[in-house]
């Protein structure tokens, strides 16, 4: 619709300055047989005024009304092509690229020597079965985990709230793992959740990238110790069992 209506306004436009034009050029013919009998304009009038035939102010406004139009339409489809073509980089802050690619979130890369430690308060099992359960929603549409370089990737399918679900979790999820790197992206019609780690923990992120297959293994409810020993298997401490590292 919004299309609809804007070539509309330019069609009106077009139209509206070509009647214009017309206008202009019919008083100019008129004129200028009036100017000789006037006496006014001397030899230049004259000279034009024995150009002009009956109909040939009509004639005028046309030509210029054709070609206003034809400017006015090229002009439109240059800033059609211009609006078409214009992109940025994602690392220039808009979010956006040629690609096809969108930042949703991001976290900051954890710092040298941060702490493996996760904060959860495992004791308020009703925000902890929360955050598994949002886990278990959003994985119904996970298409595959992919391992790359220095970290991990899930990539899901995009559904209508799913953006939404994942920036939740991730916001979550970085308040206590900061050790962790998030970012979070649209990819043409897939969202895809990123998740890195300096090198000392990255027994801890290969262990994280098995959630989904953690979750399947074990029914709700009984989740949560089965996923803190096998996490703290390979290194990652609770700030509930141990006082946080200095």
């Amino acid at each position: 619709m919004a299309m609809s209506n804007a070539n509309s306004s330019g069609g009106g436009k077009i139209f509206g300055l070509s009647a214009a034009a017309a206008i202009g050029a019919c008083a100019v013919c008129c004129a200028v047989p009036f100017l000789v009998t006037a006496g006014i304009g001397g030899g230049i009038a004259a000279a034009v005024a024995g150009c002009i035939r009956p109909g040939a102010e009509l004639a005028l406004a046309g030509v210029v009304g054709v070609a206003i139009a034809g400017v006015m339409a090229y002009r439109a489809r240059t800033r059609s092509a211009m609006a078409s073509a214009t992109h940025c980089d994602v690392s220039d802050g808009c979010g956006c690229s040629a690609a096809g690619k969108s930042d949703i979130f991001s976290t900051p890369a954890p710092r040298p020597g941060e702490p493996i430690v996760c904060t959860a308060d495992l004791s308020d099992q009703i925000t902890v079965q929360g955050q598994l359960d949002g886990y278990r929603a959003v994985f119904e549409h996970l298409l595959r985990t992919e391992r790359f370089d220095g970290g991990v990737r899930w990539v899901f399918a995009r559904q209508p709230g799913l953006e939404l679900e994942l920036r939740t979790l991730a916001e979550k999820e970085h308040r206590c793992c900061s050790f962790f790197k998030y970012d979070l992206r649209r990819v043409g019609d897939t969202i895809t959740w990123e998740t890195r780690a300096n090198p000392d923990a990255e027994s801890v992120l290969v262990e994280f990238a098995r959630l989904p297959e953690r979750l399947a293994a074990n029914p709700r409810g009984n989740e949560t110790q089965s996923i803190k020993e096998s996490i703290s298997n390979v290194g990652l401490k609770f700030a509930a069992d141990a006082p946080v590292p200095k």
